[in-house]
């Protein structure tokens, strides 16, 4: 019972503060492409890059910097880069892509031969006949040479 309440005392104090932080931050967009660094001051190194219009939560500002939240981004930003409040975003269009159909592939029928592994195997062409050799004309009885 008292594991109980002790959970929902913790649960009741978490509430508290995660309201209290999520008031403190006021939505803002950006104006332009922004910069957003590790501290308030170009001297600091650059941690993200914001495009135009973007929505940030806006923390303490420190002189002309201002601490913002976006997404898992957290970092410093120049105030004259932000305008508070709701800014007039363009519409989005979407553009549908082209649809391309195209016909299917087309392969004569093979109605009049056998597939390959029907087909007869193929036989090397005859050689050619070679023009006789001087005194090869010469027909006389096997074993007898051809006179010169």
């Amino acid at each position: 019972m008292i594991f109980r309440m002790m959970v929902a005392g913790a649960a009741m104090l978490a509430g508290i503060f995660l309201t209290q932080t999520a008031a403190e931050a006021e939505p803002a967009y950006t104006t332009g492409s922004l910069n957003v660094r590790a501290g308030p001051g170009t001297g600091y190194a650059r941690v993200g890059t914001l495009p135009p219009g973007t929505r940030v939560d806006l923390g303490r500002c420190q002189g002309n910097w201002c601490y913002v939240r976006v997404g898992g981004l957290r970092g410093w930003a120049s105030a004259s880069y932000l305008a508070a409040g709701a800014v007039q975003r363009p519409p989005v269009v979407i553009v549908p892509p082209p649809v391309v159909v195209r016909p299917p592939h087309y392969r004569p029928p093979h109605w009049n031969r056998p597939p390959h592994w029907q087909r007869p195997p193929h036989r090397p062409r005859p050689p050619k006949p070679r023009p006789p050799r001087p005194g090869e004309n010469c027909r006389i009885a096997p074993g007898y040479p051809c006179p010169r």
